[in-house]
């Protein structure tokens, strides 16, 4: 079945030299990878020291001339190799716009060697080198922005509301991190340091896996994602664990240390991501002291994991496993805050922090909950706090994701020189070392379209504002609550988003005018004050303003405009919606914002 598999680096995957060309079959979903995603691998190639595993694809050879270059088939990979693309090619852009202006006639020859060779590597004969699958304009999206930027390669039409999909977001992204600035507007990029950039990006690494037929790519495929799961960082620091104590400790038995394991597991939910996300803060959290500190391992990153936790476990097994315990249980706390032995207050401020994704929260947390004597008024106070502080960092994206773990870090190194638990000594810390944006730019993006930036940021917005109005001890509304993973609750467009308009919207914001209704739809839709929350947002979708007011349930309840929530009440009784509606609607909502948010 399998033809052949080899660990590759992507220099070689992607080599001007042997001229492989990639293709996503048409049947293929659309590219659906998002910010997590690029900001996932942006970060784990910047902060690697080379040599960076990626993962692996399944391919076929569809080319049957043995004489010509392979033509691959991409049974799996696209959305991972789609983003590579796009991260060489805006590498390409950097360098491009960014070449030395000084420089001798041999340096300026290696320059251009080098841009070729990168070139190469992303265009072949002046086409696109990876064919993305055709669905939402997928293929033209891909095709156009390579043909934009690489003058050589065939130039093709701009496609339609290219910037409302995401292969245009990704190419984006990474252009915007290249060219970011510091506090003090330095770059933070080079010519000569996006150029190691690219050089781990070259040694980063994918399984290539071959196979001969469709057949053989779905059974493998099926068996990888089904059956053959293989080992996680988890699953090989307990085997570590287990086997150093069966080693070393004759008082416990292997079922013993089994059930210890199991339970810190059990303490850190089922899911993965936080299983790990715990081992990695734990370290961050208490690596200042001599114990848990790991020579030349300042942080802890997925790609140092293991060998962080097998140097602590060769080092005391007895000492780390009664630490993660003793953490395990202080981070439950805290995640599976859902309990009668909790009160109201305190359930609601960190289901607040899960769901404003205050992440980095939880490592400060448990830092001051191992060092503290802290009771339940005075975490809530805390985590009220931090709260605030990740929405303003959420919607103006400052200080950066990539900065928020060392900055948390630091926060720790200072708290942890404190003798008492003293909140507005710690508040004071967080606003120095956290670097909060400012309220000027946190005004601007609550102005902007801030439901196309942060469709999560927005439900919290929406949602706090109308507790903060209407919530009382004998009334809650969780906004948060799902059916069946689903959201109850959604956010709904009071003027649709829709590019097609009906004509009855067309006809109240634009007095029939159907591109000046497109002009306002693209300027004015996601701003916050033509946003609202419903638990019926399918039911309203395109109606006219007046049915999403009046729109009622089988037992006569009001589901639309008129649902009884606060801040509908600039919307349940008007007659028109246009631009000063939006615009009226939104400076009433960020002045709320504001006052809430405040730090």
């Amino acid at each position: 079945m399998i033809q052949n598999t080899d660990n590759k680096s992507l220099s070689e995957l992607f080599s001007s030299d042997n001229k492989v060309t990639y293709h996503i079959p048409k049947y293929q979903r659309e590219y659906i990878w998002g910010k997590w995603n690029w900001e996932a691998l942006f970060d784990d190639i910047e902060e690697s020291q080379g040599g960076h595993f990626l993962g692996s694809i399944i391919c076929i050879n569809t080319q049957r001339d043995s004489h010509k270059p392979a033509e691959l088939e991409l049974v799996d990979g696209q959305q991972r190799m789609a983003t590579i693309s796009l991260f060489y090619l805006a590498i390409y852009k950097y360098l491009m716009e960014n070449l030395p202006a000084a420089g001798d006639d041999e340096q300026k020859i290696e320059q251009q060697v080098n841009l070729m060779s990168l070139r190469n590597k992303i265009v072949l004969d002046g086409d696109i080198r990876l064919s993305p699958s055709l669905s939402n304009q997928n293929f033209d999206d891909y095709r156009w922005i390579f043909s934009n930027e690489i003058k050589e390669s065939k130039a093709v039409k701009k496609p339609k509301f290219l910037g409302l999909r995401q292969i245009s977001r990704a190419f984006n992204f990474f252009i915007n991190r290249l060219n970011e600035t510091d506090e003090n507007d330095n770059p933070l990029y080079s010519y000569k340091s996006a150029q190691q950039l690219l050089t781990k990006l070259n040694s980063a690494t994918l399984v290539k896996i071959d196979v001969a037929t469709h057949a053989d790519a779905f059974t493998l495929f099926e068996t990888l994602n089904n059956r053959g799961v293989p080992l996680s960082a988890i699953d090989l620091i307990k085997n570590k664990l287990l086997g150093h104590l069966e080693k070393i400790d004759s008082n416990s038995t292997l079922n013993e240390n089994f059930e210890r394991w199991n339970q810190i597991i059990k303490n850190l939910t089922d899911e993965y991501k936080v299983q790990e996300r715990f081992l990695r803060q734990f370290y961050n959290a208490f690596r200042l002291e001599k114990s848990i500190e790991v020579d030349k391992t300042p942080k802890a990153l997925r790609s140092n994991l293991i060998r962080i936790y097998e140097d602590l476990i060769n080092r005391d097994v007895n000492v780390i496993f009664d630490r993660m315990e003793k953490a395990s249980e202080i981070y439950s706390s805290h995640i599976n805050y859902e309990s009668d032995e909790n009160s109201p207050e305190f359930i609601k401020a960190l289901r607040n922090l899960e769901n404003v994704n205050g992440v980095d929260g939880y490592m400060l947390l448990l830092f001051i909950s191992e060092k503290f004597e802290i009771n339940k008024d005075e975490k809530i106070q805390l985590i009220d706090f931090l709260c605030k502080y990740f929405i303003r960092r959420n919607v103006t994206d400052s200080p950066p994701t990539r900065d928020l773990t060392n900055y948390f870090m630091d926060i720790i190194g200072e708290v942890e020189k404190l003798d008492i638990y003293d909140f507005k000594r710690i508040k004071s810390i967080i606003l120095d070392k956290g670097k909060p944006a400012s309220n000027y730019a946190f005004r601007e993006k609550l102005n902007g379209d801030l439901y196309e930036e942060n469709v999560g940021a927005t439900r919290f917005i929406l949602s706090s504002i109308e507790t903060t109005i209407t919530e009382t001890k004998e009334k809650y509304v969780n906004f948060y609550a799902r059916n069946k993973n689903k959201f109850v609750w959604t956010v709904e467009h009071i003027f649709p988003q829709g590019e097609n308009i009906p004509q009855h919207w067309v006809d109240m914001i634009a007095d029939g005018d159907k591109d000046k209704a497109q002009e306002i739809r693209k300027s004015y839709v996601h701003k916050i004050g033509n946003l609202t929350l419903t638990g019926y947002n399918s039911q309203l979708s395109n109606m006219s303003l007046d049915d999403k007011q009046n729109r009622k349930s089988n037992d006569g309840k009001f589901i639309g405009f008129k649902n009884g929530l606060a801040i509908n009440e600039k919307i349940k009784d008007v007659d028109t919606w246009e631009k000063d509606n939006i615009n009226k609607r939104t400076e009433w909502l960020v002045d709320k914002a504001i006052k809430i948010f405040k730090i």
